[in-house]
């Protein structure tokens, strides 16, 4: 029988906490706001702070709850359709790291493509596994990494029969979803537990409109960070699983130890009340941003000089689904890559988006998107279509990554060693003792362990040469290899 999803736990339980206003003799030190400095407290109000607590009389230990936030958790399960699900405090990170060190462990394999998060390293950096990389498609004309074709997945199981598993991301940054079914259908035919890294997808289970989520499609496991897309606060995240291939136990034990010991409890707050208005009313939510951005998309790809991907992408390149609220563009028609129309957005018409790359801008629509705000957007890609129409060369496709680089050693055997650091230009042949990781997306160029190529040095000079940020670089450009 479903739960009622109006009903908020947690939420309940600290109010109840705050309205009996008890001499605070715990921490946190400001005790209920009395000690927030007060420029703070005159721009929030006051009633935030008297939330921010500890695991206090009647709100229950994240660790080993019993009461409202067990309550809370079955009813995120519920509206998710998991078995059980866990409130993460530390973001979708140590869920992610925590469920790989659940699945493998030292010498282990498992299977994870190259466009995953940085969290994914880390995880193997942990669990001491081995990664199998396996690469998505490309759609060569947009520059557009798509999807893990499930007979490229299956191929790669049959030469490595003996990984525990695979991790897969959908949908990626852009909104791409790859063949989510296909893949755990491959997974399970070979004995393996299916993690999904669905932190941009979490809203897909409350409209039919959108792609189908990982768990309705029989994943093992799925990591959500509801602060994207379904309103919590940031850093805010669940963890579901489904069936038994996934020990639970070993789970939560992992999650102990990824999971702060002083839980936020402004944060767990925000997940149970993010998931009652995602049950109850996220359908109609979602109804308006798909209708906004389907119609921001139309006019968008009606701009001379500007491209909006979305369901055009389906069919190609792996793709499966693509989510229609996430608002790709590029103007590399116009010469321009994603970095310049970033900064041209944020400087010229106070536009901030959420990221650019090679080629794309991402404007990630949500549930505090207005109109306004669109229509603000609509304008400013009008005015730099006109500005900037003939006036350079388009931009040729071009990989915004080179290729993946041999693994010389396991990440974590990589990352344990000595290490030393060498400038950029005398990196190449060396083993990499960190990560390189062009941020956002967060997809590592490099990880510990792999060789540094001449395809991989020469990137690394174009983007220190442009000024991209990249996490992992060292004061001077420095890299940490191994010492030989």
């Amino acid at each position: 029988m479903k739960k009622n999803q109006r009903h908020t736990p947690l939420f309940d339980a600290i109010l109840d906490f705050v309205a009996q206003a008890p001499a605070p003799f715990f921490i946190p030190s400001h005790k209920m706001g009395r000690g927030i400095d007060p420029r703070w407290l005159d721009f929030a109000g006051e009633n935030i702070f008297k939330m921010d607590l500890s695991e206090v009389r009647g709100l229950d230990d994240l660790h080993r709850p019993s009461g409202p936030i067990a309550e809370a958790q079955a009813l995120a399960a519920d509206a998710w359709g998991a078995d059980r699900s866990f409130f993460l405090v530390n973001g979708t990170s140590a869920g992610i790291i925590a469920a790989i060190c659940s699945v493998v462990s030292e010498g282990q394999k498992i299977i994870v493509p190259r466009n995953a998060h940085k969290s994914v390293v880390f995880g193997l950096i942990i669990s001491g596994a081995v990664p199998v990389y396996i690469s998505a498609e490309v759609h060569a004309e947009k520059g557009l990494v798509g999807g893990v074709s499930k007979e490229k997945l299956d191929a790669l199981y049959a030469a490595n029969a003996d990984a525990k598993g695979v991790f897969a991301v959908s949908p990626s940054y852009h909104g791409v979803c790859g063949d989510t079914r296909g893949l755990i259908d491959v997974t399970h035919a070979r004995g393996g537990v299916f993690i999904a890294d669905e932190a941009h997808g979490n809203h897909a289970y409350f409209h039919e409109k959108l792609a189908p989520g990982a768990l309705a499609l029989g994943a093992d496991c799925a990591c959500q960070s509801l602060h994207k897309m379904s309103g919590s606060l940031t850093q805010s995240s669940v963890l579901h699983i489904r069936g038994d291939r996934l020990d639970a136990g070993r789970l939560e034990a992992n999650l102990r130890m990824t999971q702060s010991t002083s839980p936020s409890y402004l944060l767990l707050a925000s997940l149970d009340l993010a998931r009652s208005r995602m049950a109850t009313q996220g359908r109609g939510m979602l109804d308006r941003l798909i209708r906004m951005s389907d119609a921001a998309r139309r006019e968008l790809a009606a701009l001379p000089g500007i491209e909006a991907p979305g369901e055009d992408l389906i069919g190609e390149a792996a793709i499966a689904g693509y989510d229609p609220i996430r608002l790709v563009v590029s103007a590399r028609r116009l010469g321009m890559d994603g970095y310049e129309l970033c900064r041209i957005l944020r400087e010229a018409y106070n536009i901030e988006i959420e990221f650019g790359d090679h080629f794309y801008g991402i404007c990630v629509m949500g549930l505090g998107t207005v109109q306004e705000d669109v229509d603000r957007l609509l304008f400013a890609m009008r005015d730099i279509s006109e500005r900037y129409r003939g006036r350079r060369a388009p931009l040729t496709p071009a990989g915004a990554l080179p290729p993946a680089p041999p693994m010389a050693m396991t990440p974590r055997a990589a990352h344990f060693a000595e290490r030393t650091r060498v400038p950029v230009r005398e990196a190449e042949g060396r083993i990499c003792a960190q990560m390189l990781v062009p941020y956002p997306p967060g997809i590592p160029v490099v990880c510990p362990g792999e060789l540094i190529t001449r395809d991989i040095r020469a990137f690394l000079d174009e983007q220190i040469e442009k000024g991209r940020h990249l996490h992992g670089l060292e004061e001077g450009n420095g890299i940490a290899v191994v010492r030989e």
